[in-house]
């Protein structure tokens, strides 16, 4: 996801776009920064399919068409020319769009960044030099982030545009006991409740759950008549290819809700597909993200409405 859109509001009214379209040429515009080039019969275009801009713009929208439908309004504006492959969307920006970041004189207001090589001479100095510049940050210890534009800058945008494209697979949780093989990571505890034949159909899921639940709780989970059929039905809905990796993940989540249920199997099966979702993207949401989530999609608004109302003053101003 995107951290940071900077929104040029006085090309956005110049331009006469809304606020959804003024959020998404933000983005489009430092695309040609990390996508990838495409060249065609018309000259160089850069990949950039719709499932990309939801993924990167989740207070845009969470619908590829609707998407899409902004890209055409970017175009129709002037802005982007659009085209495609086989594959996937493909744009570039025209001279209209290069004002979006000039101040008045024509100068660049964020001027543009050095080459790639002369980044790569300054890091090189740096190193060498670490006196200078203080010492050289842990991984993972920023705050912000030095690249703010997006968190994934992999152009090979996996796709429902891309069927030959297939999704990396997502970091394992700690408590995983099982892979796709039929053989056990680990030796299995004997006081294990639950099925022992490691060819039942609920074994790995189950085997999964129950480890990674005794790493949390220090107790093994209940294994009854009701608890084996929760667990087939978790493999029906997810498939005996995940749904192990699901169940380990789930014992994961910092939720209050799951924690006051000390993650019972019955909360994993009534949202299986839900957490299906969080441990393809490796995104936890719980009670408190969620309001995050709500309550910046109600500062947008707000934002939204604040634009409107001042495109309606200027309207005024100029039939006054």
């Amino acid at each position: 996801m995107q951290f940071t859109v900077t929104i040029n509001q006085v090309k956005a009214l110049e331009w006469g776009l809304n606020a959804q379209q003024a959020l998404l040429f933000a983005f489009v515009y430092g695309c040609p920064s990390w996508t990838k080039a495409v060249k065609t019969d018309d000259g160089i275009y850069f990949a950039l399919s719709k499932a990309k801009i939801v993924e990167e713009l989740p207070l845009l929208t969470d619908r590829p068409d609707t998407a899409y439908r902004l890209l055409k309004a970017l175009d129709a504006a002037g802005l982007i020319e659009l085209s495609s492959n086989a594959n996937i969307t493909l744009f570039r920006l025209t001279a209209k769009a290069a004002e979006w970041n000039q101040k008045v004189d024509g100068s660049e207001k964020y001027p543009t960044p050095p080459e790639s090589k002369g980044r790569k001479k300054i890091r090189s100095t740096s190193e060498k030099s670490p006196s200078k510049v203080g010492k050289k940050s842990e991984q993972g210890s920023e705050k912000s982030p030095t690249n703010q534009d997006t968190n994934n800058q992999d152009t090979n945008q996996g796709t429902s545009q891309d069927l030959q494209a297939a999704p990396a697979a997502p970091s394992q949780p700690a408590g995983l006991v099982l892979v796709s093989s039929d053989k056990p990571r680990c030796e299995i505890p004997a006081d294990m409740p639950g099925p022992k034949d490691q060819s039942c159909k609920t074994f790995k899921a189950w085997a999964n759950y129950a480890m990674a639940y005794r790493k949390r709780y220090d107790a093994w989970p209940v294994w009854n008549a009701k608890v084996a059929g929760q667990v087939g039905q978790l493999v029906d809905r997810l498939g005996g290819g995940v749904a192990h990796h699901v169940a380990a993940y789930f014992l994961s989540i910092n939720d209050s809700r799951l924690i006051n249920g000390c993650h019972g199997i019955g909360d994993l099966l009534a949202k299986a597909e839900a957490y299906h979702t969080q441990w393809a993207t490796n995104r936890q949401v719980n009670g408190t993200t969620a309001r995050q989530i709500e309550q910046t999609q109600a500062n947008f608004s707000a934002a939204e409405q604040a634009l409107e109302a001042l495109r309606a003053k200027r309207a005024a101003g100029h039939a006054e």
